[in-house]
């Protein structure tokens, strides 16, 4: 599913990546990591990195102002497959009660107000969990994918 990530940057001129999650709980950190490790590598005036946590509705205004082409949210979602299994929502009403996250807006909802208000093309990187419990850590499968997503994602951002 990595290589599907690298398909949706062609014509991305100024992207916005959301880290979703909740680092007290496990694998429902996975979106907070990627946004932070991502921002470690990637420099460019043409993307905006939040580190959203649980509540991302809050950085509507920032990413609005930012205007731009494409949002990428990033979240642990239960899709029932293998836990660090990465999945890419091209339509976010497809992901409806699928994000395990303990943010307080469905994506859903915060999706189709990002395009309304910004006209950019809202995606979703899914994270399969095997934990998301209270105090729980996060599993080796799901750093991994963390690790996968970083990786593709930088390269992938380098050119805007």
């Amino acid at each position: 599913m990595l290589s599907d990530i690298s398909s949706v940057f062609k014509g991305m001129r100024r992207v916005v990546i959301v880290g979703i999650g909740s680092e007290f709980r496990g694998d429902d950190a996975a979106g907070v990591l990627v946004a932070r490790n991502l921002k470690k590598s990637v420099k460019s005036p043409n993307v905006l990195i939040i580190e959203a946590g649980v509540a991302p509705e809050n950085f509507t205004s920032e990413i609005r102002k930012f205007k731009p082409s494409h949002v990428i949210l990033i979240d642990a979602a239960d899709f029932k497959a293998k836990p660090g299994t990465v999945r890419l929502f091209k339509d976010l009403s497809a992901a409806i009660g699928q994000s395990i996250s303990t943010h307080k807006l469905s994506l859903s909802i915060l999706s189709d107000y990002l395009h309304d208000q910004t006209s950019a093309k809202v995606l979703l990187i899914g994270i399969q969990p095997a934990e998301a419990e209270m105090s729980s850590k996060m599993c080796k499968e799901v750093k991994d994918a963390v690790d996968d997503v970083v990786e593709v994602l930088a390269k992938n951002m380098r050119s805007l």
